[in-house]
């Protein structure tokens, strides 16, 4: 008693109290990334799921919508020529473009894998990205669907392969999705980062639990637990049929996460900071609607993050000359689990070469999901013409 004594009255109360504060966000902050990160990159469905069944035929299902381009001479083709035995691909063209159309029809015409419907829209009706999916659904052959988005091409052709064995093992699937940017500069590795670490707080939860956020643009269910969920929810939103349809029926499912960069996709996201705040903040619409422990998984670690830099900028200027120590070595302590706990995460997540600059995000990262969360989404449909 009479050593805290001392402590008490050399260090003074506010000295002490700052000090145990520092302690405490650490210990959260440690939490995050020995412990909870850590699920990742130790997560091996191999070895945690048996299989039920073996390797199910898969049908991919692709909107899209208008007339691009990128879909018909990048995407397509990486599509049609994974190495999986017995899959097919199922497009929904939401369009009126007849050459586009007939270029489509033409591809179908030349690969037995490939099946295409039309919804052509009519006048200021908004045809929804679940409608597209209905109809793929209907017009899919195979039980076991997988779904991705245009603008993403998978990282290798053993893509749907991959994401096989995870239907061999649940019928709620999900693998990982990386954005790619066409420039390198420190504005799109921020942003890269930005959406790792969002990835990687559901990713998290994922693999502990149960399936709760997939990427848009791999994921998959089987067509029995569709029909008996009766389709999609949420049809006023043209977004959330990866996240806000998947939390209402994944438990008490059999959900089986695949993380191999081997079943990993790539999408593209615009350079421009003001159009992937866009792309962002859409694709975020849907969070005020989850489940609150999930809101708030990835907000407790932005905010013990603030909090443990600025704690320790306050030691750094109000506490003596050990203690100042003590806090540059617990924060030194801190960025080398992180950095340790981000490049094992991030191979596992699609992300590479990201660790020399990762004090850059470390310490921006923050503000940059406050300038997300200013300004939601307008996710309302909008009259296609």
């Amino acid at each position: 008693m009479h050593f805290f004594n001392k402590i008490f009255l050399h260090y003074t109360w506010p000295g002490v109290a700052l000090l145990a504060i520092l302690l405490i966000l650490f210990a959260v902050q440690f939490y995050y990334y020995a412990v909870a990160y850590r699920r990742i990159h130790r997560f091996r469905l191999m070895n945690q799921r048996d299989k039920f069944c073996q390797e199910p035929f898969v049908s991919v299902i692709v909107a899209v919508r208008g007339e691009d381009e990128t879909f018909l001479g990048k995407q397509l083709p990486t599509l049609l020529s994974q190495s999986y035995s017995v899959y097919e691909v199922v497009v929904v063209y939401i369009g009126r473009d007849i050459d586009y159309y007939a270029e489509l029809q033409r591809i179908r015409d030349q690969r037995s894998n490939m099946k295409l419907t039309k919804l052509s829209g009519n006048g200021r009706i908004y045809i929804t990205t679940k409608q597209a999916y209905n109809v793929g659904i209907k017009s899919a052959q195979y039980d076991n669907l997988l779904f991705t988005t245009p603008g993403t091409i998978p990282a290798t052709d053993e893509w749907v392969t991959y994401m096989s064995y995870a239907f061999e093992r649940g019928i709620i699937v999900a693998g990982a999705a990386a954005p790619h940017f066409e420039e390198d500069t420190l504005r799109t590795y921020l942003m890269r980062m930005a959406e790792f670490n969002y990835s990687r707080n559901h990713v998290a939860m994922s693999v502990s639990d149960r399936i709760l956020v997939a990427p848009r643009s791999n994921f998959g269910f089987t067509r029995k637990l569709y029909e008996a969920t009766r389709g999609f929810n949420h049809l006023n939103m043209d977004i959330g049929e990866n996240d806000l349809y998947i939390q209402s029926i994944s438990r008490p499912q059999r959900c089986a996460m695949m993380l191999s960069p081997k079943s990993l996709v790539y999408e593209d996201r615009p350079s421009v900071w003001n159009e992937w705040l866009d792309v962002v903040r859409y694709n975020r619409s849907t969070d005020g609607y989850y489940p609150i422990f999930i809101k708030t998984f990835g907000m407790w670690e932005m905010g013990s993050r603030t909090l443990f830099f600025l704690t320790t900028l306050a030691v750094l200027v109000l506490l003596p000359l050990e203690l100042k120590i003590f806090a540059l070595s617990l924060a030194l302590v801190r960025y080398l689990i992180v950095l340790l706990s981000t490049r094992k995460s991030a191979e596992k997540l699609g992300e590479r070469g990201i660790l020399l600059k990762y004090w850059i995000y470390d310490l921006l990262g923050p503000g940059i999901e406050y300038i997300i969360n200013l300004k939601r989404s307008n996710n309302s449909p909008k009259a296609w013409i």
